[in-house]
């Protein structure tokens, strides 16, 4: 490239060449590619500084050209700042102030922006007084407010220069104040008492200054301070706009952007400036206008102000502040500019963006006088707020509208007089609304047209992120009517269970209405309006509720008495009027009949004391509702199935509270028990939920007499121990083969070779044969005769809520305890077949074909929220319509599986309940117990792997203190083997996958389930790993909680297994053999693309990194010096390596602060123990010894954020993208950071440097450190 230049060519002329190279798209790639690797070169030179200000204040030359002399000099400022003298550094100083001030107006906005970066680069290395005062000009930058007072004061240069000012203080308050920027870090303290200084106004300067240091140098320019200069300014621009002219563009866009230097600021600046400047005056300047850009620039500085978190040493100045908000005239111009940019969905973005933003105002304004009553004084106009409130709320926008509920959610319980009134006032469209909006609007169809339904399409880009959303909205409508129906219990309740009886009356619930057995949907809108009311309902009866608590404890002396005994009269005898009123209404609808049935149960456990007779009619509702069963229409008919489980769950319900009661009429319940029993007695689920019913009625009575008792239980046990110590159920259970054969799975590779299923496609559509269908058959009912749901159903019955100690734990403890060695050893062996039978080794001398068809078998069909791409009723649909098919037939195996796992961990879970009955057998149950659940559960599918998590987290929680040494170090070590091996295989799948190119739509639809499916797992493991580590501390609270409300139900442990040796965490960061799994697990976890899980890792790492950096001395934990060693040699190599490998990756940006803080954790705790962390740091690329041992030696006596920024330093070059960068500076198109979202708009200035970018070459783009220690 240079033989063709003269050889009086200068560098500039160099640089010209090169930059003309890389963007004249007739030059060859090679060419090209040298072109780039000349001008990277060219900033690492010597005179690169020089050479960029030539070429930056140069006019005569290209924008582009221009632009790349700028980058010369940001990569002199940002990188090699350290090595030059301070008359070097005063030179940068000054070609910078330079090109600031020979900006000209028509100068591109990208010039100007990089500028600005430039100004604020060279402020944060510079500007201020060090400590002790000994800087002077050469050295520092003690002149640059005055340089700024000069921009902002010039003449001549139009807008440009007040624009530059206020971009420069802007970014200013963003990187010392807000944002984690490494520089501003380290120099916090300076920095933020020079901004603090140059922007407070005259009178609090004033105070300052008598309170400072004598000795310290001024800073700041002139009397008037910016905060007053920006606020003057914005005023004066507001003015113009209004009067109009050719000018009034230029005017509002000023005004902007000094709205854009207030909303930082006034996120940190003392609310005592803010009130000397009458800043909220200046605020509501825009409310004045049309303009509706600038309304939404002042709200959003409006918001920043007022939603500072409230603090008692500067109340005054925060009262005077939140009033001057309130005034009734600000009032009326927010409603007024919120009636004005009304529009309909997707009309006009701009207006809809600002009434979301008028409405979170007006949320903080509510929530200050909820907060602060006394706010709410004779100068505020109460009832136009609560109006305006109610405005809000019934927008038809769910997202405008959710803030203002909110609020609603905390005055509704104000008891202020003042307050009361006008609430009492609201309540009615508080109720009527909130009623309305209880409707599952993310189940409605998607060509119901509804304003609500579209507004949410535009508010959301995908279906989890509105049914998140939605949750929300419904959680804050419950809570506003329990609120209502807690303190207008008689008044709610009669008005929704009129309005759901009304609803059951007149809706389309039976044949004679309209139903349709045939065109049965779980998503109709009727069944939908039925369901939103129900919870409705639901949520007035848990008001309800809490109104008898609060008014339990008035006595008899007290004047409220007799109002309070007659309204629990009312109130009881209004619920079972209603109760009856409802058996008479007839309903052809299961979810509907569930629903009612459902609220019954929830009146009746709710009334205080009912009557004898009113429990016992409902009971005999419940056993008498009838539906018809239509099994050719298989969503009506399953909804049928789904009503009878739901029927034995309510009649439980009873049982275990009224069995008493239930006592005086078993006689006449047996029998009927036994015909519903004979009815269902195809379905273990029901006939064995039935049996549990009057189990229940038996244990949980006291009018009887305990060997009586005891007898009948017992007598009710016996199927339970015959089917255990059954020889054949040994035998069935002694190999996986026997035990495939006892479920007529013993020759499934011959069936699916004579059936052909490695010669089919699609399963689903070829149809079993009439010997496919009863083998099916015949392997359901073969899984369903073994003894797990008879043994779960009995189980929960015996220890469901019940208190440790209580009569009824004892017997159920006893009636057990002879049970439980029996049913181990051979539950164990069938979880050990239930997972190996997913194990492909297993298989291995099938052919490929036959292997193929069993690997496929065993992934299982799930519908996902927002990947699949059929409605859930559709794929529910295909699912029931593909019973008798191939895939039918899959389904059927890999479900038998799948109940016999799940049962098993839910009978496992329900034995912990029963502490030494069950954690006796430790000697010889924790090995077995380990290899069944996971010496093949890598083998399962990562949706699998749920329960496994769950069930352990079981058995550690109810472990009592005595036991955990026999007990845990075998059942966590196994879990953290299995668990992590699974899920760095997975991620390392899912990363392969998304190298790939060229997928098809279904495939790639299957990695996002996939990749889902692992988060979620991963998720809890993370989340598993985090509880270990706090459950000492949530033991000791519950022990508090224990001691004040008597008795821990469930079979917890008390108070002195809370409290014994060993610790949980004691346990484990002593024994090498829990911890060595677990910490290999969080380090991997480091590197796991979910920034959910690891944040919450890096959490766990600056837990117990200080308990290895502790000599023995200092810590109460017996953790030998040895295992103390080899930990803290492992995080210093592993755990760091994996710390510094995220850090440089984009999809971490936002993990920056977490990442850098275990960096220097591990840093300044170990770095004094081993050299290992810093001979780490040492191997990276271009990394000196002496700079790694000068920022080990800074962090001493630093705070975190110092310490951070030690460390962010230090790995400045290392970094892919810092984190004020990402999601503001997209290089070359690359990385997701930098993308607009629904979410809201980010700040102009960035936007606007982001638009131009490709304009310059690029930027100092930082390759990935794949290999940064070695590896690869």
């Amino acid at each position: 490239m240079e033989s063709n230049a003269s050889a009086s060519s200068t560098p500039l002329d160099h640089i010209t060449q090169a930059l003309n190279a890389t963007l004249d798209p007739r030059i060859s790639n090679d060419i090209r590619q040298q072109a780039l690797q000349h001008l990277e070169a060219v900033k690492s030179q010597p005179d690169a500084p020089q050479n960029g200000f030539a070429l930056a204040d140069d006019f005569s030359q290209p924008d582009s050209l221009r632009y790349y002399g700028l980058q010369l000099l940001e990569y002199a400022v940002r990188y090699r700042w350290q090595e030059y003298s301070p008359t070097d550094t005063q030179q940068l100083r000054r070609w910078v102030t330079c090109l600031a001030g020979s900006l000209r107006e028509q100068d591109a906005l990208f010039l100007r922006n990089k500028i600005a970066q430039l100004w604020v680069e060279v402020a944060k290395r510079s500007w201020g007084e060090e400590a002790g005062g000994n800087r002077d000009e050469a050295d520092g930058w003690l002149n640059m407010d005055q340089l700024l007072v000069n921009l902002w004061d010039a003449e001549g240069k139009g807008a440009g220069n007040k624009v530059l000012a206020l971009g420069i203080l802007e970014a200013l308050s963003e990187d010392i104040v807000h944002t984690e920027d490494a520089l501003a870090g380290l120099r916090s303290e300076v920095l933020g008492h020079a901004l603090n200084e140059i922007m407070i106004p005259a009178g609090l300067y004033e105070e300052h200054t008598k309170s400072r240091e004598t000795s310290r140098q001024e800073v700041r320019a002139g009397s008037e301070g910016w905060l007053n200069r920006v606020c003057s300014f914005f005023a004066l621009c507001v003015k113009q706009a209004r009067v109009g002219g050719g000018e009034a563009a230029t005017y509002e866009m000023c005004a902007i952007k000094a709205l854009n230097t207030l909303r930082p600021t006034m996120g940190w600046i003392s609310l005592k400036a803010v009130n000397e400047v009458s800043c909220v005056d200046c605020l509501f300047l825009p409310f004045h206008t049309p303009n509706v850009p600038l309304q939404m620039a002042a709200v959003e500085v409006l918001l920043a102000l007022l939603g500072r978190p409230y603090n008692t040493h500067f109340h005054d100045t925060w009262s005077a502040l939140t009033k001057q908000a309130l005034q009734p005239e600000r009032i009326a111009m927010i409603r007024e500019a919120f009636v004005q940019t009304s529009s309909a969905p997707g009309e006009d973005e701009e207006k809809y963006a600002l009434q979301k933003k008028m409405s979170e105002l007006l949320s903080i304004l509510t929530d200050c006088i909820a907060r602060r009553p006394e706010l709410a004084d004779d100068g505020i106009d109460l009832s136009a707020l609560f109006d305006l409130l109610l405005l809000v709320l019934q927008h038809k926008s769910l997202t405008v509208s959710i803030p203002v509920l909110h609020s609603w959610t905390k005055m509704i319980n104000a008891q202020e007089d003042k307050l009361v009134d006008l609430v009492l006032t609201a309540l009615p469209t508080l109720l009527s609304t909130c009623s309305e909006r209880m409707l599952r609007y993310e189940a409605l169809p998607d060509d119901e047209s509804d304003d609500i339904l579209q507004f949410l399409d535009e508010d959301f880009d995908t279906i989890p992120e509105r049914h998140a959303f939605l949750g929300n909205y419904r959680r804050y409508c419950v809570v506003i009517i329990q609120s209502i129906a807690r303190c207008r219990p008689i008044e709610a309740l009669s008005i929704v269970l009129q309005e759901m009886q009304s609803m059951l009356e007149n809706g389309p619930y039976t044949a004679a209405r309209g139903f349709e057995s045939a065109k049965y949907s779980k998503t109709s809108i009727p069944i939908l309006k039925f369901d939103a009311q129900f919870n409705v309902v639901s949520a007035a009866l848990q008001g309800y509720k809490s109104w008898m608590g609060d008014v339990s404890g008035v006595t008899p002396e007290q004047e409220l008495y007799m109002k309070v005994q007659k309204d629990f009269q009312d109130a009881a005898n209004s619920l079972q009027q209603w109760c009856y009123g409802m058996v008479n209404i007839h309903t052809d609808d299961p979810i509907v009949a569930e629903q009612i049935l459902e609220t019954m149960v929830m009146v009746v456990k709710t009334l205080k004391e009912p009557s004898t007779s009113f429990v016992l009619q409902m009971v005999q509702h419940l056993l008498t509702m009838r539906l018809y069963d239509q099994p050719a229409h298989t969503i009506f008919s399953d909804a049928v199935k789904t009503f009878e489980a739901l029927r034995v769950v309510e009649l439980q319900k009873i049982a275990l509270k009224f069995s008493n009661p239930l006592l005086e009429v078993y006689n006449e319940l047996e029998p009927r028990i036994e015909v519903l029993v004979q009815k269902h007695s195809d379905d273990p689920r029901l006939v064995w939920g039935y049996k549990a019913f009057l189990f229940m009625i038996v244990h949980r009575a006291g009018d009887i007499e305990p060997e009586p008792r005891m007898n009948r239980l017992q007598q009710m046990l016996r199927p339970v121990h015959a089917a255990w110590t059954n020889p054949d159920l040994a035998a069935s259970v002694a190999t996986l083969q026997t035990f495939c054969d006892s479920l007529a799975m013993g020759d499934l590779p011959e069936f699916y070779q004579s059936h052909g299923f490695h010669q089919v496609q699609d399963w689903s559509t070829r149809v079993l044969d009439a010997r496919g269908q009863a083998r099916q058959t015949e392997i359901g009912d073969k899984a369903g005769a073994l003894p797990l749901r008879m043994t779960k159903s009995m189980l929960a019955a015996s220890a469901e809520s019940l208190k440790t100690g209580s009569r009824e734990y004892n017997d159920a403890a006893a009636l057990w305890s002879g049970l439980i060695p029996l049913i181990l050893p051979n539950l164990l062996q069938m979880l050990r077949h239930a997972q190996a039978f997913h194990n492909m080794s297993n298989y291995s001398s099938l052919s490929p074909d036959i292997q193929a068809v069993v690997k496929r078998t065993h992934q299982d069909r799930f519908w996902q929220s927002g990947i699949s791409n059929e409605s859930k009723d559709d794929f529910y649909a295909r699912i029931q319509g593909s019973k008798s098919s191939l895939e039918g037939f899959a389904s059927t195996v890999r479900g038998v599986m799948r109940t016999v796992r799940e049962t098993g961990y839910h009978i496992l879970y329900l034995l912990t309940k029963f502490d030494d009955k069950f954690y006796g057998l430790s000697g010889e149950l924790a090995a077995p117990l380990a290899e069944a659940l996971f010496a093949d559960a890598g083998s399962l599918s990562s949706n699998h792997l749920q329960p496994v998590i769950n069930v352990t987290t079981g058995l550690v929680q109810r472990c009592p203190s005595h036991y955990r040494s026999q007990f845990l170090p075998l059942i966590l070590r196994h879990l953290f083997l299995a668990l992590d091996g699974k899920i760095s295989a997975e991620w390392e799948v899912i990363g392969q996958a998304a190298e790939r190119a060229g997928q098809d739509g279904d495939e790639l639809g299957d990695e996002m389930r996939s990749e889902s499916v692992l988060r979620q797992l991963t998720f809890s493991m993370t989340h598993f790993v985090e509880w270990l580590f706090n459950f000492d501390r949530q033991q000791q609270q519950l022990s508090v909680q224990t001691q004040s409300n008597g008795n821990a139900t469930n079979g917890h442990s008390h108070s002195p297994a809370a409290t014994a040796k060993p610790s949980m965490t004691e346990l484990i960061l002593s024994d090498p053999n829990i911890l060595e799994p677990l910490i290999l697990f969080c380090t991997h976890v480091l590197r796991v693309h979910d920034t959910r899980c690891c944040s919450m890792i890096c959490k766990v790492f600056r837990g117990y990194i200080p308990v290895f950096g502790a000599t023995p001395t200092t810590t109460s934990l017996s953790i030998s010096p040895e295992t103390a060693s080899q930990v803290r040699e492992f995080i210093s190599t592993e755990a760091l390596k994996a710390c510094i490998t995220s850090l440089n990756e984009p999809y971490f940006a936002d993990l920056q602060k977490e990442l850098a803080m275990v960096i220097a954790q591990i840093l300044s705790l170990y770095s004094p123990l081993t050299n290992t962390p810093r001979e780490v740091l040492c191997s990276l690329p271009m990394m000196k010894p002496e700079k790694v041992d000068k920022a080990i030696g800074r962090m001493k006596g630093r705070s975190e954020r110092g310490m951070r920024a030690v460390v962010l330093e230090l790995l400045e070059g290392v970094r892919g993208v810092s984190i004020y960068e990402a999601g503001k500076v997209t290089v070359n198109g690359k990385g997701g950071h930098g993308a607009k979202s629904k979410a809201g708009p980010r700040r102009e200035w960035q936007v606007q440097q982001n638009q131009n970018q490709n304009q310059g070459v690029g930027g100092e783009e930082l390759e990935g450190v794949a290999g940064l220690f070695g590896e690869q």
